[in-house]
Protein backbone atom coordinates (compact mmCIF):
# COMPACT_ATOMS: atom_id res chain seq x y z
CA UNK A 1 0.00 0.00 0.00
CA UNK A 2 1.52 3.62 -0.90
CA UNK A 3 0.65 6.37 1.38
CA UNK A 4 2.05 9.71 -0.05
CA UNK A 5 1.42 13.62 1.06
CA UNK A 6 1.25 16.80 -0.43
CA UNK A 7 2.08 20.24 1.25
CA UNK A 8 -0.73 22.93 0.02
CA UNK A 9 -0.18 26.15 -1.07
CA UNK A 10 0.76 29.11 0.68
CA UNK A 11 -2.41 30.36 1.13
CA UNK A 12 -4.15 27.48 2.28
CA UNK A 13 -1.23 25.98 4.64
CA UNK A 14 -3.10 27.77 7.92
CA UNK A 15 -6.01 25.73 6.88
CA UNK A 16 -4.96 22.47 5.27
CA UNK A 17 -2.45 20.31 7.09
CA UNK A 18 -1.42 18.68 3.72
CA UNK A 19 -3.35 16.34 1.05
CA UNK A 20 -2.88 12.65 1.44
CA UNK A 21 -3.16 9.68 -1.18
CA UNK A 22 -3.50 6.37 -0.13
CA UNK A 23 -3.33 3.35 -3.08
CA UNK A 24 -2.51 -0.05 -3.35
CA UNK A 25 -4.20 -2.57 -6.57
CA UNK A 26 -6.68 -5.09 -4.21
CA UNK A 27 -7.82 -5.15 -0.90
CA UNK A 28 -4.99 -5.97 1.97
CA UNK A 29 -6.28 -5.86 5.18
CA UNK A 30 -7.83 -9.23 6.59
CA UNK A 31 -9.44 -8.02 9.15
CA UNK A 32 -10.68 -3.87 10.16
CA UNK A 33 -8.32 -1.31 11.04
CA UNK A 34 -8.50 1.58 13.62
CA UNK A 35 -8.19 5.55 12.34
CA UNK A 36 -7.45 7.06 15.49
CA UNK A 37 -8.88 11.10 16.76
CA UNK A 38 -5.89 13.23 15.81
CA UNK A 39 -7.96 16.99 16.34
CA UNK A 40 -8.52 17.09 12.46
CA UNK A 41 -11.80 17.29 10.44
CA UNK A 42 -11.09 15.35 6.89
CA UNK A 43 -12.50 15.13 3.35
CA UNK A 44 -11.98 11.73 1.61
CA UNK A 45 -12.77 10.88 -1.89
CA UNK A 46 -12.73 6.95 -2.80
CA UNK A 47 -11.44 6.71 -6.12
CA UNK A 48 -11.36 2.98 -6.13
CA UNK A 49 -13.91 0.75 -3.98
CA UNK A 50 -15.71 2.23 -0.90
CA UNK A 51 -14.30 0.97 2.32
CA UNK A 52 -16.56 -0.84 4.69
CA UNK A 53 -17.28 0.88 8.19
CA UNK A 54 -17.84 -0.95 11.15
CA UNK A 55 -20.52 0.67 14.06
CA UNK A 56 -19.95 0.09 17.78
CA UNK A 57 -23.31 -1.55 17.28
CA UNK A 58 -22.01 -4.50 15.32
CA UNK A 59 -23.48 -2.91 12.27
CA UNK A 60 -21.52 -2.32 9.29
CA UNK A 61 -21.84 -0.03 6.26
CA UNK A 62 -20.09 0.87 3.09
CA UNK A 63 -19.19 4.21 3.08
CA UNK A 64 -19.75 7.15 0.64
CA UNK A 65 -17.53 7.18 -2.08
CA UNK A 66 -17.37 11.33 -1.19
CA UNK A 67 -17.11 12.31 2.44
CA UNK A 68 -16.65 14.38 5.60
CA UNK A 69 -14.77 12.63 8.34
CA UNK A 70 -15.89 15.02 11.25
CA UNK A 71 -13.84 15.44 14.55
CA UNK A 72 -13.77 11.73 16.32
CA UNK A 73 -13.86 11.27 20.25
CA UNK A 74 -12.88 7.85 19.96
CA UNK A 75 -11.54 5.00 17.17
CA UNK A 76 -13.42 4.52 13.67
CA UNK A 77 -12.75 0.89 12.38
CA UNK A 78 -12.24 0.59 9.01
CA UNK A 79 -11.53 -1.80 6.32
CA UNK A 80 -10.75 -2.02 1.91
CA UNK A 81 -13.37 -3.79 0.10
CA UNK A 82 -11.23 -4.04 -3.34
CA UNK A 83 -9.02 -1.80 -5.38
CA UNK A 84 -7.99 1.43 -3.03
CA UNK A 85 -7.48 4.94 -4.45
CA UNK A 86 -8.03 7.53 -1.84
CA UNK A 87 -7.45 11.37 -1.83
CA UNK A 88 -7.78 13.26 1.58
CA UNK A 89 -7.86 16.61 2.74
CA UNK A 90 -6.35 17.02 6.16
CA UNK A 91 -7.63 19.89 7.73
CA UNK A 92 -5.72 21.66 11.09
CA UNK A 93 -7.98 22.11 13.84
CA UNK A 94 -10.39 24.42 13.42
CA UNK A 95 -9.54 24.74 9.62
CA UNK A 96 -12.22 23.13 8.05
CA UNK A 97 -14.47 25.98 9.33
CA UNK A 98 -13.98 28.38 6.61
CA UNK A 99 -14.69 25.40 3.46
CA UNK A 100 -17.40 23.22 5.11
CA UNK A 101 -21.24 25.78 6.28
CA UNK A 102 -22.02 24.16 9.55
CA UNK A 103 -21.18 24.47 13.18
CA UNK A 104 -18.54 21.76 13.13
CA UNK A 105 -19.70 20.11 17.02
CA UNK A 106 -23.10 19.08 14.51
CA UNK A 107 -20.28 17.04 12.35
CA UNK A 108 -18.26 15.77 15.05
CA UNK A 109 -18.09 12.05 15.63
CA UNK A 110 -19.75 11.51 12.32
CA UNK A 111 -19.04 10.24 8.41
CA UNK A 112 -21.17 11.96 6.13
CA UNK A 113 -21.79 12.02 2.34
CA UNK A 114 -19.70 15.13 1.06
CA UNK A 115 -23.35 15.95 -1.68
CA UNK A 116 -25.05 16.70 2.07
CA UNK A 117 -22.63 19.73 2.55
CA UNK A 118 -21.56 20.59 -1.08
CA UNK A 119 -24.02 19.42 -3.39
CA UNK A 120 -23.37 19.45 -7.17
CA UNK A 121 -19.57 20.94 -6.61
CA UNK A 122 -19.18 17.78 -4.02
CA UNK A 123 -20.25 15.38 -6.55
CA UNK A 124 -18.75 16.43 -9.95
CA UNK A 125 -15.07 16.83 -7.99
CA UNK A 126 -15.37 13.31 -6.80
CA UNK A 127 -16.23 12.80 -10.59
CA UNK A 128 -13.25 14.34 -11.37
CA UNK A 129 -10.99 12.54 -9.38
CA UNK A 130 -12.27 8.89 -9.76
CA UNK A 131 -11.46 9.49 -13.50
CA UNK A 132 -7.94 10.48 -13.09
CA UNK A 133 -5.14 8.56 -14.09
CA UNK A 134 -3.12 10.02 -11.28
CA UNK A 135 -4.10 11.10 -7.86
CA UNK A 136 -1.48 12.86 -7.28
CA UNK A 137 -2.60 15.21 -10.43
CA UNK A 138 -5.81 15.49 -8.84
CA UNK A 139 -4.61 17.23 -5.32
CA UNK A 140 -3.65 20.19 -7.99
CA UNK A 141 -8.30 20.12 -8.61
CA UNK A 142 -8.73 19.87 -5.35
CA UNK A 143 -6.58 23.03 -3.87
CA UNK A 144 -8.32 25.06 -6.65
CA UNK A 145 -11.29 24.65 -5.33
CA UNK A 146 -10.55 24.88 -1.88
CA UNK A 147 -9.07 28.58 -2.86
CA UNK A 148 -12.01 29.29 -4.56
CA UNK A 149 -14.05 28.74 -1.23
CA UNK A 150 -11.37 30.55 0.52
CA UNK A 151 -11.45 33.68 -1.41
CA UNK A 152 -15.44 33.33 -0.79
CA UNK A 153 -15.64 32.33 2.46
CA UNK A 154 -16.44 35.12 5.28
CA UNK A 155 -15.27 32.73 8.10
CA UNK A 156 -12.10 32.98 8.77
CA UNK A 157 -11.21 33.67 12.44
CA UNK A 158 -7.01 34.52 12.77
CA UNK A 159 -7.71 34.18 16.53
CA UNK A 160 -9.25 30.86 16.63
CA UNK A 161 -6.39 29.56 14.22
CA UNK A 162 -3.61 31.26 16.62
CA UNK A 163 -4.79 29.64 19.43
CA UNK A 164 -5.61 26.18 17.67
CA UNK A 165 -1.34 26.25 17.44
CA UNK A 166 -1.22 27.23 20.81
CA UNK A 167 -2.29 23.82 21.70
CA UNK A 168 -0.46 21.90 18.68
CA UNK A 169 2.46 23.65 19.94
CA UNK A 170 2.52 22.55 23.49
CA UNK A 171 1.36 18.91 22.58
CA UNK A 172 -2.05 19.44 24.45
CA UNK A 173 -0.25 20.80 27.64
CA UNK A 174 -1.48 24.57 27.75
CA UNK A 175 -4.21 25.79 30.30
CA UNK A 176 -7.50 26.81 28.91
CA UNK A 177 -7.36 29.28 31.51
CA UNK A 178 -4.63 30.69 29.26
CA UNK A 179 -5.92 30.23 25.57
CA UNK A 180 -9.14 32.30 26.95
CA UNK A 181 -6.88 34.76 28.33
CA UNK A 182 -4.93 34.84 25.11
CA UNK A 183 -8.29 36.01 22.84
CA UNK A 184 -9.67 37.61 26.24
CA UNK A 185 -12.90 35.80 25.95
CA UNK A 186 -14.53 34.32 28.99
CA UNK A 187 -14.23 29.99 28.86
CA UNK A 188 -17.71 29.76 28.44
CA UNK A 189 -17.43 32.24 25.40
CA UNK A 190 -13.87 29.72 24.52
CA UNK A 191 -16.14 26.64 24.51
CA UNK A 192 -18.78 28.04 22.44
CA UNK A 193 -16.45 29.41 20.17
CA UNK A 194 -14.19 25.67 19.69
CA UNK A 195 -17.11 23.97 19.87
CA UNK A 196 -18.60 25.43 16.73
CA UNK A 197 -15.55 26.22 14.79
CA UNK A 198 -13.43 23.11 16.06
CA UNK A 199 -15.70 20.91 17.02
CA UNK A 200 -14.65 20.28 20.09
CA UNK A 201 -14.25 22.14 23.19
CA UNK A 202 -10.19 23.33 23.85
CA UNK A 203 -10.08 20.73 26.80
CA UNK A 204 -10.97 18.09 24.33
CA UNK A 205 -8.75 18.88 22.08
CA UNK A 206 -6.19 19.07 24.38
CA UNK A 207 -6.71 15.41 25.15
CA UNK A 208 -6.31 14.51 21.63
CA UNK A 209 -3.12 16.15 21.20
CA UNK A 210 -1.53 15.03 24.25
CA UNK A 211 -2.82 11.38 22.92
CA UNK A 212 -0.62 12.12 19.57
CA UNK A 213 1.87 13.02 21.01
CA UNK A 214 3.36 8.84 22.20
CA UNK A 215 3.41 8.53 18.68
CA UNK A 216 5.41 11.38 18.23
CA UNK A 217 7.59 10.04 21.15
CA UNK A 218 7.90 6.63 19.94
CA UNK A 219 9.10 7.67 15.97
CA UNK A 220 11.42 9.87 17.69
CA UNK A 221 12.85 6.79 19.10
CA UNK A 222 11.40 5.52 22.37
CA UNK A 223 11.56 1.72 21.55
CA UNK A 224 11.77 0.39 24.80
CA UNK A 225 8.00 1.84 25.27
CA UNK A 226 8.52 2.48 29.12
CA UNK A 227 4.95 3.61 29.84
CA UNK A 228 5.63 5.55 32.83
CA UNK A 229 8.44 7.88 30.74
CA UNK A 230 6.42 7.97 27.73
CA UNK A 231 3.06 8.94 30.42
CA UNK A 232 5.43 12.26 32.15
CA UNK A 233 6.35 13.04 28.73
CA UNK A 234 3.34 13.20 27.31
CA UNK A 235 1.76 15.53 30.26
CA UNK A 236 0.08 12.68 31.74
CA UNK A 237 -0.53 12.53 35.62
CA UNK A 238 0.75 9.51 35.64
CA UNK A 239 0.68 5.87 34.20
CA UNK A 240 -3.05 5.10 35.00
CA UNK A 241 -4.19 8.04 33.81
CA UNK A 242 -2.28 7.37 30.29
CA UNK A 243 -3.35 3.87 29.68
CA UNK A 244 -7.13 5.23 30.67
CA UNK A 245 -6.51 8.19 28.35
CA UNK A 246 -5.13 6.05 25.54
CA UNK A 247 -7.68 3.36 25.76
CA UNK A 248 -11.15 5.55 25.41
CA UNK A 249 -9.47 6.66 22.14
CA UNK A 250 -8.20 3.72 20.22
CA UNK A 251 -10.66 0.90 22.49
CA UNK A 252 -7.52 -0.76 23.34
CA UNK A 253 -4.99 -0.32 25.77
CA UNK A 254 -1.61 0.36 24.61
CA UNK A 255 0.38 -2.60 24.88
CA UNK A 256 -2.21 -4.19 23.21
CA UNK A 257 -2.62 -1.53 20.50
CA UNK A 258 1.01 -2.19 19.48
CA UNK A 259 1.07 -5.34 19.60
CA UNK A 260 -1.76 -6.18 16.73
CA UNK A 261 -0.89 -4.40 12.82
CA UNK A 262 -2.53 -1.41 12.27
CA UNK A 263 -1.27 -0.53 8.91
CA UNK A 264 -3.04 2.28 7.53
CA UNK A 265 -3.59 3.69 11.14
CA UNK A 266 0.53 3.78 11.42
CA UNK A 267 0.50 5.74 7.69
CA UNK A 268 -1.46 8.34 9.56
CA UNK A 269 -0.30 8.53 12.91
CA UNK A 270 3.24 9.19 11.07
CA UNK A 271 2.36 11.84 9.49
CA UNK A 272 1.76 14.10 12.49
Amino acid sequence: MRYEEFSPAQALSRFVKCFWVLESASAQSPAPERILPDGCTEIVFHAGDAFEQYNVDGTSERQPLALLVGQMRGHLLIQPTGVVRVLGIRFWPGGAYPFVSVPQHEVTGQVLPLDSLWGRIGRELHSRIADAVDLADSVRVVEQLLLCRLYESKRVDDGLLKTTALILQSGGCVPVEMLAGHLGISLRKLDRMFNTRVGLTPKALCRVIRFQQVFKLLERGQRKRDWALIATECGYYDQAHFIKEFSAFAGQAPTSYFAGQNAMSDYFTASQ
